[in-house]
């Protein structure tokens, strides 16, 4: 997955050659679960470009900044040009999921959006007839009798292709593995309904609001093995050892919405992880009063403990805070 987390960058930048938000009612929200799912996917990561970019939030301490940021690459400008894809008008919502664990071709990357067959084609043309060391094409079975194109980046210095296949002008598929990508068009084909391998994993996600900006699930075995936990303090280590299933969730809108969902092994668990996440949050509240003063970070920071509030049903606990939009002009007016 890590593999996969560094493609997503690939993508954008090699574009297959080298190297106020509508209120809830008046969404139209995705299937819960998309479609081209790998079978094996215990994590998890949506992100809602679409309600993230019309938000006022976001329009208003993120946007300028995004677009300075693309704004700096001509090379991503003239791909993104040739492509005819203009990330904030045309991508709608990005999934990463496949399994945990530190294999470098597992995963898939989803991207739903607005695309242009022709000049997606166009370009892959052009790159291998120019550039052949960094593009190949390679037809597959599409499942239903016919095959779909499936281009195959390249890129110099870096072990592992990103493999691309653009199934009509709505969704872009890519993984490190081939197989993901193939298994997907298949899928996207059938239109079955999602069968994930793990049961309890498919249950946490088709609970998740897909209007959300940002949805995150995991399992705790994952967390437990994340790089860098060994130095990690004993009493978190403790805490992530309980959890079965971790989820996050955030929404951008006018106001910033905070949710995390953890489920652990039974009720005894849940009592004690409850007196430890009470604990944490008076005393992070104490620590952030004293250093806040005029960082802004942590003026933020400050003001989503004291909002957080922790609810619990059975093996399941969940927080939830909001801060308003006058804490973040508040914070940056500190900060400017």
């Amino acid at each position: 997955m890590a593999a996969l987390r560094r493609s997503a960058v690939l993508l954008l930048v090699l574009g297959l050659t080298q190297g106020g938000a509508l209120p809830l009612s008046a969404q139209a929200p995705p299937p819960a679960l998309d479609i081209h799912l790998p079978a094996d996917t215990d994590n998890y990561l949506a992100l809602n470009v679409r309600q993230l970019l019309d938000s006022d939030l976001f329009k208003k301490f993120g946007l300028e900044a995004a677009r300075q940021v693309l704004a700096q690459s001509e090379e991503v400008k003239q791909v993104l040009n040739d492509l005819g894809l203009d990330p904030f008008k045309d991508i709608d919502r990005l999934i990463v999921a496949g399994p945990g664990g530190p294999e470098v071709d597992r995963g898939l990357f989803v991207l739903h959006g607005k695309f242009d067959p022709a000049k997606f084609t166009a370009k892959a043309d052009a790159v291998v007839r120019d550039m052949p060391d960094t593009l190949k094409i390679h037809k597959v079975p599409d499942g239903a009798g016919g095959t779909q194109v499936v281009w195959e980046v390249i890129v110099p210095g870096v072990e592992q292709s990103l493999f691309v296949a653009l199934t009509g002008k709505t969704t872009l598929l890519a993984s490190p593995g081939k197989d993901y990508v193939v298994d997907a068009i298949k899928q996207g084909r059938a239109k079955k309904p999602v069968a994930l391998k793990n049961k309890a994993f498919q249950a946490v996600l088709e609970r998740i609001d897909p209007r959300q900006s940002l949805s995150v699930a995991v399992l705790g075995k994952t967390l437990v093995r994340a790089p860098g936990l060994d130095d990690a303090p004993a009493v978190l280590k403790d805490v992530l050892d309980k959890l079965e299933v971790f989820g996050a969730s955030v929404r951008v809108d006018r106001d910033l919405d905070l949710e995390l969902t953890v489920g652990v092994r039974g009720e005894p668990e849940a009592r004690e992880l409850r007196e430890t996440i009470d604990k944490g949050l008076k005393g992070g509240l104490a620590v952030l009063a004293l250093l806040g003063g005029d960082r802004r970070e942590l003026q933020l920071a400050l003001e989503a403990l004291k909002a957080t509030r922790v609810s619990s049903r059975g093996k399941v606990l969940t927080l939830k805070a909001r801060i308003p939009a006058d804490a973040f002009e508040d914070a940056f007016r500190k900060g400017d």
